[in-house]
């Protein structure tokens, strides 16, 4: 039974798992869990109105191991973490995987160490890489992505990236930021930016954890996710050129993602401004769409 701290002051981790029709994989990911060689854990698994085999594996590997386990009507990604975060998570930090990726066995232990040295940092994360459907590795992400420094401005402007399989939160951050907002698709960016607002972010340069790439991924859905960014943006306003600079590269990102599946799309991220003009990566977009007619 996990207890909120060890005999030998380990502190307990909530790790919630949010599953949506992943009967392929959840069990490897609740089992990456499961083997963790961090020994003070508190499992939760929220099933999201699943249609597939995906609870009857979840409940199977409860017969042997014992976890928490909810199967509830569809409420989506964000009101589900909320509900697993407000009425379940007792431990002092909180990690998030979705049913689709996995750890490696000492994501957890690494993490504790480096939070339990760094008491004021509110969150950390690691580097993670990509796996296909058969768990083989198939990349890394761009090394430029992680860098030693994570305030808001960096995570803000995409000099440093926090991959959400990664992210261990302590559980009173929660408390002063506030739950994921359940109108946003981009739900976890919006939760680091709140929380790198407020309190210093940490990295442990090592991979502890691997994001599945297959067709159902949230992340295919490009045009989507380029209104989320801006839904963001309007967050911050009061930033001045922060704003403008996330609101450049988030354009940009826009142009990058959409401008040759969805030109029609990108079209409403290209805005013609003296200051994106003298920006060289976004004046190459401007030169070519003038004189090509696409991106």
């Amino acid at each position: 039974m996990a207890t909120s701290v060890t005999p030998n002051g380990q502190p307990l981790v909530s790790v919630i798992v949010p599953c949506y029709n992943h009967e392929a994989f959840v069990a490897e990911c609740i089992l990456s869990v499961l083997n963790q060689s961090y020994p003070n854990l508190q499992l939760i698994v929220i099933d999201d109105g699943s249609k597939d085999k995906s609870v009857a594996i979840i409940r199977n590997l409860q017969k042997t191991n014992p976890f928490i386990f909810e199967h509830q009507q569809n409420m989506g990604l964000s009101a589900t973490l909320n509900k697993a975060i407000s009425q379940y998570a007792s431990g002092k930090y909180i990690a998030i995987i979705a049913s689709d990726d996995v750890w490696h066995i000492d994501k957890i232990k690494l993490q504790v160490e480096f939070m339990e040295q760094h008491p004021d940092f509110g969150m950390c994360c690691t580097k993670a890489v990509f796996i296909d459907e058969h768990s083989a590795i198939t990349g890394v992400l761009n090394p430029k992505l992680f860098t030693r420094k994570y305030g808001f401005n960096e995570i803000a402007l995409g000099k440093s990236f926090v991959p959400a399989l990664t992210a261990m939160v302590k559980r009173e951050v929660y408390d002063s930021v506030g739950l994921f907002d359940t109108a946003l698709l981009i739900e976890d960016l919006d939760m680091w930016l709140r929380i790198a607002d407020k309190y210093p972010v940490g990295f442990v340069n090592i991979v502890t954890a691997y994001y599945r790439q297959h067709s159902t991924n949230t992340s295919s859905r490009l045009v989507d996710m380029a209104e989320a960014r801006f839904q963001i943006l309007d967050k911050w306003k009061h930033k001045g050129t922060i704003h403008r600079k996330m609101k450049r590269n988030f354009e940009l990102q826009a142009l990058s993602d959409l401008g040759k599946a969805y030109p029609e799309q990108a079209k409403k991220y290209l805005h013609f401004s003296l200051s994106n003009f003298l920006y060289p990566r976004y004046r190459r977009i401007i030169l070519k769409y003038l004189f090509t007619g696409h991106f």
